[in-house]
């Protein structure tokens, strides 16, 4: 085993450097490392080498490199981030507890696993995953984290390792580690843990998606199901008092303030309906041949319902929308709007292509959009 994983309260260490190369920056390789190298789906420890910081730890061949911004020589005075072990320890070591779990109760296998920056996610081979099966998880994690199981490390030959319940067959060979956690889980596994399970504290689960056929679920354990707690219970206080009601009232508001937005959404759609007609009843009476209209700053949503309405008063014409820079082109079939714009639009610094009776175009400016509907016309008239 490692340095990290024989004495894994080391946080503080001397030591001297072994080799150093240069890829993507500088990497030093130490006679003696307490670093913890990414792997596994677990991230690389952070901390100092003589006060700078390491910006990350790989192992390649079974030789630890440690990546700096700068070149360092001599005697090394090596701090590991204890905070960081800490946290990273405690996503991968409620990783194990969960697929334990599982595995054991409902026979679904761990996929794979990755520790992110702000939540874990963790693969299962299952097609579905349900609030019931939520739920019994979440029951039987408190249960274990209660019981405070212990957590040690071991080093077995080959044949000794095929002796243990191992959730799964190891991939390497020689001198294997194993993590054992009560008599709940034995894994073959590098990566750093727990003394016990009570250190984990608490587990929250963060979402559930479904990945390529399986389930993926997210969690935060320890010190970030803490911050997510106070995050969501700040959030939720702030959230009631800006309504001026009490925290448990959050759903039934939100409930109402949803169906005031379908109210709204409804008569907005409506009134829009309303403008448009009148909007198209003035057109009609203002314009013969091609209908040349400008929304200054209505909404494209807008523009585009009147060009429609338009095409189904079975005429022709153009909608030009300021905000958008964008000319909505519909019509009775007289015209091929498309086949026009598919030969003109160029011309005028524009790109956009349709159909005979709906055609669209984006410009840079209105100047060259109003070229564009001139030379609309022109066709159209002729």
């Amino acid at each position: 085993m490692r340095p990290e994983q024989l004495e894994s309260g080391v946080r503080t260490f001397q030591t001297s450097i072994q080799s150093t190369k240069e890829t993507e920056g500088y990497w030093v390789a130490l006679e003696k490392s307490y670093f913890y190298p990414e792997s596994g789906g677990q991230p690389a420890d952070c901390g100092t080498l003589n006060d700078q910081p390491v910006l990350d730890v790989q192992i390649e061949e079974g030789i630890v490199w440690h990546q700096l911004a700068a070149p360092i020589t001599g005697e090394v005075t090596g701090i590991v981030d204890d905070a960081v072990r800490m946290d990273h320890a405690a996503q991968h070591t409620a990783q194990h507890v969960i697929s334990a779990i599982l595995q054991d109760e409902a026979q679904i296998k761990t996929l794979s696993f990755r520790t992110g920056s702000e939540v874990s996610t963790l693969d299962i081979e299952t097609p579905e995953w349900t609030a019931l099966q939520q739920e019994q998880l979440e029951r039987r994690l408190r249960h274990v984290i209660e019981q405070g199981l212990p957590i040690t490390a071991t080093e077995y030959d080959e044949a000794e390792v095929l002796q243990l319940p191992l959730r799964k067959t190891p991939q390497v060979e020689g001198r294997i580690r194993v993590v054992q956690i009560g008599t709940l889980d034995y894994s073959a596994c590098g990566g750093t843990h727990l003394d016990s399970t009570a250190q984990l504290e608490l587990i929250l689960f963060t979402g559930v998606e479904r990945i390529r056929g399986n389930i993926r679920l997210s969690y935060v354990a320890k010190e970030r199901a803490y911050r997510l707690v106070q995050a969501e219970r700040q959030a939720l206080r702030e959230a009631a008092q800006a309504l001026s009601i009490k925290p448990v009232q959050i759903i039934e508001a939100v409930h109402a303030l949803q169906d005031e937005q379908k109210r709204l959404a409804k008569q907005i759609e409506q009134t829009e309906g309303q403008l448009v007609t009148l909007e198209l009843i003035n057109a009609l009476q203002q314009h013969e041949g091609l209908l040349v209209i400008e929304h200054e700053q209505e909404e494209i949503r807008l523009s585009e319902r009147l060009a429609k309405a338009i095409q189904e008063a079975n005429r022709t014409g153009v909608v030009f929308n300021a905000t958008t820079t964008k000319l909505l082109m519909s019509g009775n079939g007289e015209l091929h709007l498309g086949k026009f714009a598919k030969a003109h639009v160029q011309s005028f610094n524009g790109r956009g292509g349709g159909n005979a009776i709906q055609a669209q175009a984006q410009f840079t400016n209105r100047d060259d959009a109003m070229a564009y509907v001139d030379r609309l016309r022109e066709e159209y008239q002729s």
